[in-house]
């Protein structure tokens, strides 16, 4: 796959290192008419070897189909919420229900449409402090990556969405329960109701295991395209972590690439 200069750009901020563009070289000049060798007489036949009837062919067992996570129904509170209906219902805590978080985050992006829908994990601390998703050297990241892909977070013309999949940080850190990840893909699926993504790219493991229904480590879960409600559904790393372990992120690279090259054209 070729990548042209900005691309390239791109890449290099993010830390990963292309090879150099392959350089053409001038094919050489046809050769001139070769002399036809002399002819040989052919050996004689071989008496034929007896024929042994084949083998019984051993049966392949087939790939187990990969299961699409069950999708969440759309409560009816939030079925008939516009965009700016539903932003209110989460950022005041009622599209979540009984959740205990002491805020909540929507999501930021291209609207009313987006060609990506980024979901992430719950909030961090420092998100919840500056009360936007992705601060600092992570977001920077982030932005970055999806760049790269040919999709922007922010500028003129967005076109990717980034949005938590619990929209707030439980107390002390705690992990989501099972109602507030019902509450937050519930009203994820009303969010991409109205987006009308034509991929959604889940970055971190409680955001994968979440949309794919798989309880498996993320990098089981990275490498091949699931299924979410219907549209094609991608797993990576999210930045926290590549910011940790950089060599990991040429594997985020080529989750990337598999989401560029699954998104419905």
């Amino acid at each position: 796959m070729s990548w042209d200069s900005r691309q390239r750009a791109m890449l290099a901020e993010m830390g990963f290192r292309l090879p150099a563009p392959p350089v053409e070289v001038p094919a050489e000049p046809a050769p001139g008419p070769v002399a036809a060798a002399p002819v040989v007489a052919p050996p004689a036949p071989l008496a034929p070897a007896p024929v042994r009837p084949p083998a019984a062919p051993v049966p392949t067992p087939a790939a187990a189909p990969v299961p699409a996570a069950a999708p969440s129904a759309v409560p009816a509170a939030l079925a008939g919420l516009d965009l700016d209906a539903l932003r209110a219902a989460v950022l005041d805590g009622r599209a979540c229900g009984a959740c205990e978080h002491r805020s909540h985050l929507f999501g930021r992006g291209a609207l009313p449409r987006a060609d990506w829908l980024v979901v992430t994990d719950a909030p961090t601390e420092a998100d919840e402090a500056a009360g936007q998703l992705f601060v600092a050297e992570a977001g920077r990241l982030l932005e970055r990556m999806v760049l790269a892909a040919g999709q922007r977070l922010a500028g003129d013309a967005p076109t990717a969405f980034v949005t938590p999949l619990v929209p707030g940080r439980a107390p002390r850190g705690r992990p989501p329960q099972a109602h507030e990840l019902e509450a937050g893909e519930a009203q994820l699926a009303r969010l991409a109701e109205l987006l009308q993504p034509r991929l959604v790219l889940a970055i971190g493991p409680l955001a994968a295991r979440r949309l794919t229904g798989l309880p498996d480590p993320l990098g089981r879960l990275r490498g091949r395209v699931h299924a979410w409600r219907g549209l094609p559904l991608v797993v990576t790393y999210a930045p926290s972590y590549l910011l940790r372990s950089p060599a990991d992120k040429a594997g985020a690279w080529d989750d990337l690439r598999l989401a560029l090259a699954s998104r419905p054209a």
